[in-house]
């Protein structure tokens, strides 16, 4: 018997491949990724309690891939999920958002030497410098305001060119998110001024090939961060 598929087999496949294409998001993990980055966009607020029909019928699929998300979501820390109210997105605690800060200034900062070392090879250079723009050159009050949905392009490419897979397994990033939405309208100008500040460092050492003061840098910009948001969580939380 002959194992050629027919045409009509061989259209239907590339129709499935074509869908699943259209809608990359089709597995929990994934459904959980555009979760978190709702979240760090601003599109669901902490506190708000997440829907499964309306993620169901914004993301195209099923209630149970919803589910399963919103499960790896609850074991990461970042959505509650009670009963009767289904799944509300957790506001960090003082403690939270330290510890975390802790965890992320260590992996950012081994990121960051990591790119260092590997910005020689192919286009890394190009690519981190592009990623790294509207960081580090933002200089008005609008562009101050789009720094901090300019971060999480310039970690993924930084991560990206690091090139360790280890890393990326264990980097809490849906969680750096839900600290980033959370901060998000108590940082100043002159706080957005400092991290553009930071970031440029941290930029230079990192084209430069500077691994030990990439590191350095990246390291001091997350302490910076935990000095400008830690005292003000008594009046955030929720």
């Amino acid at each position: 018997m002959s194992t050629t598929p027919s045409p009509s087999a061989a259209r239907a496949a590339s129709r499935t491949g074509a869908a699943a294409e259209r809608h990359p998001r089709s597995t929990p993990d994934r459904v959980a990724d555009a979760i978190s980055k709702g979240i760090l966009m601003r599109r669901f607020a902490v506190g708000q309690r997440l829907v499964e029909a309306d993620l169901t019928r914004e993301l195209q699929v099923s209630r149970s891939t919803v589910r399963e998300a919103l499960r790896i979501l609850a074991a990461s820390g970042v959505v509650e999920l009670t009963p009767h109210r289904g799944a509300v997105i957790r506001s960090l605690t003082h403690e939270d958002a330290a510890n975390l800060l802790g965890v992320l200034e260590v992996l950012s900062g081994l990121a960051a030497r990591l790119a260092a070392a590997r910005i020689g090879a192919g286009d890394n250079a190009r690519r981190f410098a592009a990623a790294a723009h509207k960081l580090v050159t933002a200089d008005t009050p609008e562009a101050l305001d789009r720094v901090l949905d300019a971060r999480a392009n310039y970690y993924k490419v930084m991560f990206d060119i690091a090139g360790n897979q280890e890393l990326d397994r264990v980097l809490p990033q849906s969680r750096a998110h839900l600290f980033r939405a959370q901060f998000y309208h108590a940082l100043t100008a002159a706080d957005l001024r400092a991290m553009v500040a930071e970031y440029r460092g941290i930029t230079e050492a990192i084209l430069a090939g500077d691994q030990a003061l990439a590191e350095k840098r990246m390291r001091r910009h997350l302490q910076k961060s935990g000095e400008r948001t830690l005292p003000r969580m008594a009046r955030l939380s929720i």
